[in-house]
């Protein structure tokens, strides 16, 4: 759900012009850029499945994408803003738990309620769904940035670009869709 996490976070902006858009933007993106080093360092792992939506299955996610790790996270990237004030902390600790909010729609049960917990939690629109996830997210997408779009013309104090963010993230979610998968 790449580009719905960068559609949340520009709902997210919407809702708090105050936010550093870039703050809002790495915030939602955050559990996914910990992710990567996570893997390389062997904490974490995944497995290519080419032609089986989404593409890759989520092996051992708990240290990046786990209910508990995504509260910590949250609350130490918030705390990077707190200079900002406690409106604007609050905030980024939003964006990067809104990730893990996002991610139960579409991951199967991989999220887990802390590192090694048994209970994991997703509801698994990618499996479920192989070609309707696609329009969920994208359905997802319209909400969020249709709410970005109507706040940037009420309050006129961001969304100076819109249509150009509107065309990177319509660009971003054709370009992860199932017709352009590799089989």
């Amino acid at each position: 759900m790449y580009a719905g996490h960068f559609a949340a976070g520009f709902a997210i902006k919407a809702r708090a012009p105050d936010a550093p858009t870039w703050g809002v933007l790495i915030g939602v993106g955050l559990l996914d850029l910990l992710f990567g080093p996570f893997v390389l360092a062997g904490w974490e792992r995944v497995t290519l499945t080419p032609g089986v939506s989404p593409g890759f299955t989520l092996d051992y996610i708990d240290w990046s994408h786990s209910l508990l790790m995504s509260m910590v996270w949250a609350a130490a990237y918030g705390l990077c803003f707190l200079r900002q004030g406690r409106p604007i902390a609050v905030v980024m600790g939003i964006a990067v738990l809104s990730h893990f909010v996002l991610d139960w729609f579409m991951h199967p049960a991989d999220l887990a309620l802390w590192p090694g917990s048994r209970v994991h939690l997703g509801l698994g629109l990618w499996w479920l769904f192989p070609v309707g996830w696609w329009f969920f997210e994208l359905a997802f997408i319209g909400l969020c940035l249709a709410y970005y779009y109507r706040r940037s013309r009420t309050l006129r104090t961001f969304g100076h670009r819109c249509a150009a963010i509107v065309v990177v993230i319509v660009f971003l979610h054709v370009a992860n869709s199932p017709w352009l998968a590799p089989h």
